[in-house]
């Protein structure tokens, strides 16, 4: 954003300077990266405002593009703007324009990403072959349809013959008493392919993880290096909290004595850092040894309990976290890795057979009854709006795309946090291309990235 020219802040208003550099910024794609309670979707909605209401470049209500994750924010968003709009009517009641867009208000494009799509199906259904005379199945219809076509297709598994492949990974992920187990595992990885836009080539891209033959070292393991930024994210955020308890030291009345424990803390974090820097066999070794020095006695009236005690929580967190680390990734010696992943590879290749399977009875299911779920929704969405993708991988916009991108002058995302890569890609299929010259506007809390 550094590269833009932000008009000055008017005098008088209440935002700050980071709040209004969001709203007046433009030619870019933005997102607003904020925690809960700051005042992003606040900040989203002035911006609209300030875009309908510029003398410059004013952009009609209905030439926006705004999409939120529940229709009770859809509505209050509505409502929030239809105040603005008002209370500038108030202020120049012979504004045409301003009556205009308070009528253009009621048929704007405001609601969530799923009503979208629908819009999207409703008016170009006939590009991707689709009845448009489909329902969209309630949560329990949606489930039961699910558990029926789970049953099937492991009833239909257990009764092949020499079907030892099937049989291993039963042994391997379910109890004596049932499969339930392996039933989760199918449809928790069902369910995250649906959230990428290409789910068999997720599915494969996952199988390819298990193809250890020409590898020597857990290092040349294609996911190595987001496992290590993980690591360096979950170290920090120990260091900082440790950091946080040192601070707590040095306040009147605090813990000083637990000074020491800090510093010392610090510098196994800092000795577990440059491990990971260095190598995986370097950093499991750091792994094998670390520990946080016994706390320090805080003996006396004169130190404040509730200080002591906030130092210590931090120090627990933070042992944690390490600790946590540790039992995830480091409990095994580094080769033993590939010697599991080298025997789960059968093992992951009939798992994601099963997911495929389900994935095409489900489906079938579905047409069957002339029904659609939420996932369908948006790769029903997605069909419309791709033409084709590049040889980088690049969604390629369709006629369809082209002709949103040309009517919504901007696109907002509200709660950005909670998009999956499927939304993504259809947000940016209607947005503009090239983010250096971009209409995309986000808000979201980092911090509230789903797992």
């Amino acid at each position: 954003m550094n590269s833009m020219v932000i008009p000055p802040k008017p005098e008088g208003v209440t935002w700050t300077d980071d709040q209004w550099k969001a709203i007046a910024a433009r030619d870019k794609d933005i997102l607003v990266a904020a925690a809960a309670g700051s005042g992003k979707t606040a900040v989203l909605v002035e911006r609209i405002i300030q875009k309908i209401l510029s003398k410059e470049e004013p952009i009609d209500v209905d030439q926006l593009l705004v999409v939120t994750f529940t229709s009770a924010s859809a509505a209050e968003m509505r409502h929030r703007i239809g105040e603005a709009l008002e209370k500038a009517i108030d202020q120049d009641p012979e504004s045409r324009n301003l009556r205009k867009q308070l009528s253009l208000l009621n048929k704007a494009t405001i609601s969530t990403l799923h009503s979208f799509c629908m819009e999207v199906i409703r008016k170009y259904y006939y590009l991707i072959d689709i009845d448009p005379g489909f329902r969209i199945a309630d949560e329990t219809e949606a489930q039961l349809i699910r558990d029926e076509v789970m049953d099937e297709l492991f009833e239909e598994e257990y009764g092949k013959k020499d079907n030892e492949a099937f049989f291993n990974l039963v042994d391997s992920f379910t109890s004596d008493r049932s499969d339930a187990a392996l039933m989760d595992i199918v449809r928790s990885i069902y369910d995250f392919a649906q959230s990428n836009p290409l789910p068999n080539r997720y599915l494969k891209t996952m199988l390819s993880m298990y193809e250890v033959e020409n590898i020597s070292s857990i290092e040349e393991l294609p996911f190595i290096e987001a496992l290590l930024f993980d690591i360096k994210l979950q170290l920090e955020a120990a260091k900082e909290m440790i950091e946080q308890g040192l601070e707590l030291t040095k306040i009147p009345n605090g813990p000083a004595p637990r000074a020491e424990n800090f510093l010392d803390d610090i510098q196994v974090i800092n000795t577990l850092m440059a491990a990971r820097e260095d190598s995986w066999n370097t950093l499991y070794n750091a792994m094998q040894t670390w520990s946080f020095s016994r706390a320090k006695q805080v003996k006396g009236d004169h130190y404040d309990k509730e200080l002591t005690e906030k130092a210590q929580k931090l120090r627990d967190k933070a042992k944690k976290k390490i600790q946590g680390i540790k039992d995830e990734l480091f409990s095994r010696r580094p080769e033993s890795f590939l010697r599991d992943m080298e025997e789960m590879h059968p093992l992951i290749d009939t798992l994601i057979f099963l997911v495929k399977e389900f994935s095409i009875r489900f489906a079938k299911a579905k047409r069957e009854k002339g029904l659609v779920d939420y996932n369908d929704l948006e790769h029903f969405c997605l069909a419309i709006l791709t033409e084709g993708i590049s040889e980088k991988g690049q969604f390629l916009p369709s006629e369809a795309a082209l002709a949103f991108r040309r009517h919504f002058k901007e696109v907002y995302c509200d709660e950005y946090q909670d998009t999956n890569m499927v939304q993504e890609t259809i947000l940016k299929l209607v947005a503009q291309a090239d983010e250096e010259n971009g209409n995309l506007f986000m808000v979201g809390d980092v911090k509230q990235v789903r797992p």
